[in-house]
């Protein structure tokens, strides 16, 4: 009796857990949750983009393998990362680009009510820190291209074999 309840309880949770892991169907909605990203080529991270996508943008699924969605934007379909969109139909969005997973840090500020205007009103409160933000300021806002990227990882050795190879051909 006691394994009957058990797996009365375990296998409705477990059939939970794969309903949310399964894949989008064909034809399902996806909408741009990241500032700004790319459709890309092929399912890699600096595989050669087709269109830039900014958030809210909408998408086409046509299929789903691993963590990446082949999507059709427009007239063009690529593939793009499972954590730069979401499937919900609600999401919302904030005009400054949403992540659906945080982390632990962030996590953390946020319950502790750290939020950009406890920012303002901390720097406020501290204009011997001004200099220091304002130097955070400009890192964070600093943008560097793909291909640098991709350069800097391969010269390191730290890009995987493939991103290597697509470097090498270029």
């Amino acid at each position: 009796m006691r394994q009957l309840r058990r797996l009365l309880f375990v296998v409705p949770v477990l059939l939970l857990v794969a309903a949310g892991n399964l894949p989008q169907s064909r034809g399902d909605a996806l909408i741009v949750t990241r500032k700004v990203t790319k459709l890309r080529s092929a399912k890699r991270l600096f595989a050669a983009p087709i269109a830039e996508l900014v958030e809210g943008d909408r998408l086409v699924v046509e299929a789903k393998d691993g963590a990446w969605y082949q999507a059709k934007y427009r007239e063009l379909a690529g593939w793009l990362h499972e954590t730069d969109v979401s499937t919900k139909k609600d999401v919302r969005l904030s005009g400054e680009g949403v992540r659906e997973n945080y982390s632990a840090s962030e996590t953390s500020a946020a319950r502790k009510g750290f939020n950009p205007q406890v920012e303002r009103e901390f720097r406020r409160g501290n204009p011997d820190l001004e200099a220091a933000f304002q130097r955070l300021d400009r890192i964070q806002g600093r943008v560097v291209a793909e291909g640098e990227v991709a350069s800097f990882l391969g010269e390191g050795g730290l890009a995987p074999q493939a991103l290597r190879e697509t470097e090498v051909k270029r």
